[in-house]
């Protein structure tokens, strides 16, 4: 893979970087540069899916009229991880940790911007024990919660002393918590929305236990 050297391997202007990229010496691919999957595009991406499902449920719960608890924890988490799909995508926080350069003198940190990252565990904390309730309510979901919260300290450790493996954890971080956000979320609008599965099967059974009429008999 050719990245800068030599001639264009283009031949056009303004296109900005280029891959050539020789796919088992057979044939050649041109890549533009912005088509490289980046930890922070698949961050980004997984956010606004978060985000966007969280607010659909909540338009859902308030149709049908659910209780407030749960549309105040769906607000509350739809608004959380709009920011933080903004924060990936115009990096918020960078530039926040430039105008706030005194952070960087503080003892182990390297860049402020760091600080303002970790600042963000303070309302992640308080809502997260304002609805512990809900967000323990489904095991499997404590588990991935469990295991994205340890990459997530994981990233920010090695974010702090400048290890590449900050950026990676953040992703795996991202899938966890978005993959419990979906078993708590299942179990809500079953529940809500009175979509519990032994309804369902039950209708069956029932519609199944009417004796049939054979065709051309004549009753009694």
């Amino acid at each position: 893979m050719d990245k800068g050297k030599g001639p264009p391997i283009v031949p056009y202007e303004g296109s900005g970087v280029v891959y050539k990229v020789r796919v088992l010496d057979q044939f050649t691919v041109y890549a533009d540069e912005e088509s490289r999957p980046t930890p922070d595009k698949l961050s980004t991406i997984g956010l606004v899916a978060a985000a966007s499902m969280s607010l659909m449920t909540l338009l859902l719960l308030r149709a049908a009229g659910a209780d407030a608890r749960w549309r105040r924890f769906y607000a509350f988490a739809t608004a959380g991880l709009a920011y933080l799909a903004a924060d990936e995508l115009f990096a918020f926080h960078e530039t926040l940790g430039h105008n706030l350069q005194f952070l960087a003198d503080l003892p182990g940190v390297e860049r402020p911007d760091d600080v303002v990252f970790l600042s963000y565990g303070v309302p992640l904390a308080i809502f997260a024990w304002a609805f512990r309730d809900i967000l323990l309510s489904n095991k499997r979901a404590v588990q991935l919660f469990a295991v994205g919260t340890c990459f997530f300290a994981v990233s920010a450790a090695a974010d702090l002393a400048g290890v590449g493996i900050d950026e990676p954890a953040e992703v795996v971080a991202s899938i966890c918590l978005a993959a419990g956000l979906v078993l708590i979320t299942t179990q809500i609008l079953r529940r809500e929305l009175r979509l519990e599965p032994e309804h369902s099967s039950g209708f069956v059974r029932r519609a199944e236990s009417k004796p049939r009429v054979l065709s051309g008999a004549r009753p009694g």
